[in-house]
């Protein structure tokens, strides 16, 4: 699964974030908000007092009131003892009935978080029973609506699942935990023209009968998966069909993104096939569906032989190279064998499932583009390890909650630790190793020590100590290295200081550290390896001469911060060599190497060199650097390379680069590109020509409103105030922002306005607070968090009530995001007796509400009471 860099759905990503979010699937999982308690301590695999064979979900969801109602049935046999209770985690759901075959429940007790069975006489091991629990319920998690009540297009109307980590439990009883696995069937009732889509394969499509105006679709899972891995869609849809192979695979998308459904769909089969032979192992499940979903809370999901992704991230053509989804989907698909048919047994082992997916995501990258594009991936990855600085160990047992796992550690991390064996086994006897390691525990669970046994067994050699300090120690190694070349005994010294800082989770780290050396004569580098274990070593390499070329790592195969400054004209060479090499020289070119990054710049076949070399002369930023900046502008054909030089440009600020950025704009055709231009716009001082250009993008259209959202950035970072009313107007009309790019929309208009001496802030006030009764999550928590940016006291009467209740330790978006905004207008306020008046004027407005909202339910009552009486049967 991937997610985005914060909640899509509660909009706590930025307008700037949105639209240079190129590369969004590179991100992590975050910490998602959890209404149960959190458990301090270290977190170990649950118990299995029974084993589940088979859940049947027999569930009919109601649109128009966001709730389901259904029947749970569990078919399970206690394991090795006696079972009195069956304990099912089950929250917030409203349960009319429970029956059991095999067994008689005697009493059930429903907890915070669970649904406890007690029998009237233990069931004997290995004796089959089955219980069904009849229940309504109106899910905050797990399960979700889009509807036209909620904003959305009608004929977009969806619901949707999302089970990981442990959400299903708010829409059916469960165990909800990835330590069982049993196969599962859904049978749902939609109304007529809806499509359903679920696990394994179609038992039937039916009309439930005239009059009913509904169908009922049934699903079938026979092979066995994990309670999140139950999935569940229905709505409508527009469909893509192809086949790898003979395997059915189809894509589905909400009707209004027809148009960019066949972007999406340009990988799937060539993906599988590539992993299918990558792997060894043939694709497990009967289909492969992918189902768009509209306000998806997170970039994918892959539940058994149908993952659902989000919507947001379709794209027209016209943003070129800049986006893509075939990593989003090589991530996903790559699930359906890592995570999916062997799948972690507890949430410490995590890596099991995403550093796979992760990893083979970079090994399609390969297949798909090159060994420069697989290398760069690479970098990529490397580059989130490194800014994350995160000292935990990747197994790690600590967290408070499962969604703390889904981190750097588990992604970019974890695929790296797979590509360091992958390196020091070499690709054929790694394949292998990989092949029985998924033969051995297909349709199990697996611990980090399951895939060690696998690979030891495999290769006969010993991975203690690889395992140890990459997976259950933290931190990566930081490589101090220098270079000296004695020419009386012609040695090359490499001296390796381990610079990390050590503690009982970082240790001091053993790497085989690859060194090459480009000899006058030798059309290939002269390889060796430094075991590098001490804090501070010598190496001595023989030579026939002194190198044109030192490489430290050369084919990148160590996951390690490694600082290293070759002398000038061995720099030189590294802006000749292979892509990271060049990448490495990149950073490490200065003011004295201007014309060195302008032709890198100009001439470098590979873009991600050409971005990097944009950003080093801005950030240089001498007149000299900015010249040749301005001149690599010109003739860049990839998108990625042009929007660098865009955002270099931009960060530059100048007189002279605001001009290019203004030509540029004249005729780029590259939304993404041009909304990155336009919001440099913002560091402009608002004079007529910049303010008309705004204005004028401000009121035009376009796909997702991406240069609608550019200019609000803009207009922001000018504080133009006298632009309150347009943006609060072109605000009132877009019901339809994507979840991330709301809250800081919401931001905007309010720090425009936030002066009281504005006319039009008690316009935006009310604008602001209507939306914190808006159906979707991201639209509330955006609109309390800019009340607070508004500081307009009179938000408080609206405020101050959503900071109430709460007294347990779970966790609100909306309460929290309200608690922080009536700080910041109190803090605002100039003296304690404003405060006092003030404060007086909100309770006096609160109990006026109070009493209005009382009036309105006595005439609710009085309408009712009034109203005929149906007689039964009619």
């Amino acid at each position: 699964m991937r997610i985005h860099r914060f909640l899509l759905a509660l909009g706590l990503l930025t307008l700037g974030a949105a639209a240079d979010s190129t590369e969004c699937l590179h991100c992590n999982k975050q910490l998602m908000p959890q209404p149960l308690k959190l458990i301090p301590g270290r977190k170990y695999a649950r118990d299995r007092r029974a084993d589940i064979l088979h859940v049947k979900l027999d569930v009919t969801p109601n649109f128009a009131k966001r709730t389901v109602s259904g029947t749970a049935t569990l078919r399970f046999k206690p394991i090795a003892l006696p079972l009195e209770k069956l304990e099912l985690d089950a929250v917030d759901l409203n349960v009319h009935a429970i029956t059991a075959t095999g067994a008689q429940v005697a009493e059930h007790q429903i907890t915070e978080n669970k649904l406890i069975l007690t029998f009237a006489k233990p069931i004997a091991p290995d004796a089959e029973a089955s219980v069904s629990i009849t229940y309504d319920a109106m899910p905050n998690h797990g399960l979700y609506f889009r509807t036209p009540e909620m904003g959305y297009k009608k004929e977009d109307t969806q619901v949707w699942s999302q089970g990981e980590a442990e959400e299903h439990r708010f829409w059916f009883p469960s165990h909800d935990y990835p330590n069982e696995r049993f196969t599962s069937e859904v049978i749902c009732h939609v109304p007529k023209g809806m499509q359903v889509i679920s696990n394994g394969t179609l038992q039937s499509e039916k009309d439930e009968g005239e009059g009913e105006g509904r169908v009922v679709f049934h699903w079938l899972q026979d092979k066995p998966h994990v309670n999140y891995l139950i999935a569940l869609a229905a709505g409508y849809f527009y469909k893509l069909e192809d086949k790898a192979g003979t395997l059915p695979l189809a894509l589905l998308v909400p009707p209004s993104y027809k148009d960019q459904a066949a972007n999406a769909f340009t990988d799937t089969r060539k993906i599988i096939e590539f992993y299918q032979k990558e792997t060894g192992v043939p694709f497990a499940w009967d289909k492969y569906y992918q189902v768009y979903c509209l306000d998806f809370i997170a970039g994918g999901m892959e539940n058994t032989s149908c993952t659902f992704e989000a919507a947001d991230l379709l794209f027209n053509s016209d943003t070129e190279q800049l986006r893509s989804l075939h990593e989003l989907d090589a991530h996903e698909t790559a699930h359906q064998w890592f995570g999916d048919l062997v799948t972690c047994r507890d949430w410490a082992h995590l890596w099991l499932n995403e550093g796979f997916a992760s990893y083979y995501t970079i090994l399609y990258e390969e297949q798909k583009l090159g060994a420069d594009a697989m290398k760069y991936a690479l970098w990529k990855e490397a580059q989130q390890v490194f800014q994350a600085n995160d000292t935990r160990p990747i197994v790690w047992r600590d967290y408070d909650d499962p969604m703390q796992q889904f981190d750097s550690r588990a992604y970019p991390k974890g695929a790296w630790v797979l590509h360091m064996l992958r390196s020091q086994l070499g690709p054929d006897l790694y394949r292998k190793c990989i092949t029985k390691y998924l033969e051995r525990h297909r349709s199990s669970i697996v611990r980090t020590e399951d895939l060690q046994d696998v690979v030891e067994e495999v290769s006969g050699l010993s991975f203690d100590q690889f395992f140890d300090q990459w997976l259950f120690h933290g931190g990566v190694p930081e490589l101090k290295v220098d270079y000296s070349w004695d020419a009386g005994t012609k040695l090359a010294k490499i001296t390796v200081r381990q610079t990390q800082k050590l503690s009982e989770q970082v240790r001091l780290f053993r790497v085989p550290l690859p060194v090459g050396f480009a000899v006058a004569g030798q059309k290939e580098l002269l390889r060796f390896k430094a075991d590098v274990s001490k804090e501070v070593e010598d190496f001595y390499f023989p030579l026939p001469s002194q190198p044109e070329l030192v490489r430290i790592d050369p084919d990148y195969t160590v996951l390690a911060k490694i600082s290293f400054s070759p002398p000038g004209p061995l720099l030189d060479r590294m802006l000749q060599s292979d892509v990271i090499g060049r990448l490495l020289a990149i950073g490490m070119l200065d003011e004295r190497n201007i014309d060195k990054l302008g032709k890198a710049l100009r001439e470098d076949a590979f873009h991600a060199v050409r971005a990097e070399a944009a950003r080093a002369l801005a950030k240089i930023s001498v007149p000299e650097a900015r010249t040749a900046l301005i001149a690599g502008s010109s003739n860049q054909t990839d998108a990625r390379a042009r929007k660098a030089v865009a955002q270099a440009l931009a960060a530059l600020n100048t007189p002279e680069s605001q001009s290019a950025l203004w030509k540029m704009a004249q005729s780029e055709k590259n939304p993404d590109i041009l909304a990155s231009i336009i919001t440099s716009w913002g560091a402009q001082p608002a004079d007529k020509l910049v303010g008309e250009a705004l204005r004028k993008e401000l009121h035009g259209s376009s796909y997702h409103h991406t240069l609608e959202l550019a200019a609000i950035r803009a207009l922001r970072a000018q504080d133009d105030e006298s632009a309150v009313a347009d943006v609060l107007a072109k605000l009132q009309t877009l019901n339809d922002l994507r979840g991330w790019d709301v809250g800081s929309a919401f931001d905007a208009i309010a720090f425009l306005a936030r002066r009281p001496t504005n006319p039009k802030r008690d316009d935006v006030r009310v604008f602001l607070s209507s939306k914190l009764s808006d159906p979707r999550s991201s639209w509330r928590v955006g609109a309390a968090k800019a009340l607070g940016t508004l500081r307009d006291p009179k938000a408080l009467a609206v405020l101050e009530p959503l900071t109430r209740g709460g007294d347990d330790d779970s966790i609100d978006p909306l309460r929290e995001a309200a608690a922080k905004s009536v700080q910041d207008i109190r803090a605002s306020l100039e003296s304690p007796a404003d405060l006092k008046k003030l404060w007086d004027r909100v309770q006096q407005l609160q109990k006026q509400a109070e009493e209005q909202q009382k009036e309105i339910e006595t005439l609710q009552k009085k309408g009712q009471a009034a109203a005929p009486v149906k007689k039964a049967g009619k």
